[in-house]
């Protein structure tokens, strides 16, 4: 584990993430039909910009996997929030909402609460291999609940359905963090053999499916709402999910005590309000330009 080279690979991945959802965001947005949003995302593979977004977000993937690779998850993830701020002057410059003030602070609450979560659990060390079982089990639960969710928001305004949506594919990025870091693991330990057994080819499928959705059902949050009512919630619960699994899954290490736990519901009321400050914010006028983002 090399936490030199983890972090400012976590950071780059955060800004490369923050300038893709941008890009991505104004091109499904302009082609997404918002009465039938799945319809139309074949249509996005046609337009430069969102391919662009695409090759931003593989960019990120990578640098991601190289963090996760040389780090623990509970480190590497909550340096994703770093993207929300670099997201939102990069949406005006393509003629998006104009970010205010408010909308800053509400972006400085976010980063507060999770950088003192940084420094509250230090450095958690080695992870411990993923058990197989326990792998297809929290996949099967994420789907299910992932699901259910997205159901309950049917008929619902495009407000609460970009905010649902970008809430459930962030969780489902949280497992996919974790699925990636047990697959770089397994790697590392066994090399390209290891994914001819369970251990590493479970990870590695389930990855690679819950991905897949996680990443249509982010264009598709991009396409029904702002990126303030997508992207807050994406973002805060992608972090927070896969730092829960890191711990429950991976048994990485942070402190456990009854002052740690206040700590961490301090840090996660900070988080919360943030986003709601931010989702809940009405957009500002777009300039003058000839891309139109939400």
């Amino acid at each position: 584990m090399s936490l030199l080279v983890a972090v400012p690979c976590g950071v780059a991945s955060a800004i490369a993430y923050g300038v893709s959802t941008a890009v991505e965001h104004s091109a499904a947005h302009e082609s997404v039909d918002e009465t039938a949003p799945g319809s139309g995302l074949l249509s996005l593979v046609k337009n430069p910009r969102w391919l662009m977004g695409i090759g931003g977000d593989t960019l990120g993937l990578v640098l991601q996997v190289i963090a996760l690779s040389t780090g623990p998850v509970v480190l590497i993830q909550p340096l994703l929030v770093l993207a929300l701020p670099i997201s939102l002057p990069v949406a005006r410059w393509l003629g998006g909402p104009r970010p205010g003030r408010s909308q800053f602070l509400s972006c400085l609450w976010i980063i507060l609460g999770l950088g003192a979560f940084f420094a509250i659990v230090g450095n958690p060390g080695d992870a411990d291999a993923l058990d197989t079982r326990a792998a297809i089990i929290c996949v099967l639960i994420a789907a299910v609940v992932g699901v259910a969710a997205l159901a309950l928001v049917r008929g619902r305004s495009g407000t609460v359905k970009a905010a649902v949506y970008g809430t459930v594919s962030g969780a489902w990025f949280g497992v996919v963090a974790v699925l990636l870091d047990a697959a770089a693991a397994t790697w590392q330990q066994h090399g390209i053999a290891a994914f001819g057994r369970a251990e590493g080819l479970v990870p590695l499928v389930s990855f690679l499916v819950l991905g897949a959705a996680s990443l249509a059902l982010t264009q598709v949050s991009y396409a029904v709402g702002a990126l303030n009512a997508s992207f807050p919630g994406n973002l805060t619960a992608d972090p927070v999910v896969a730092v829960l699994l890191g711990v429950a899954l991976l048994n990485e290490r942070i402190p456990e005590s009854v002052l740690a736990v206040i700590a961490y519901l301090l840090c996660l009321a900070a988080v919360l309000f943030g986003v709601l400050r931010l989702a809940l914010q009405p957009a500002a006028e777009p300039v003058a330009s000839s891309v139109v983002v939400a």
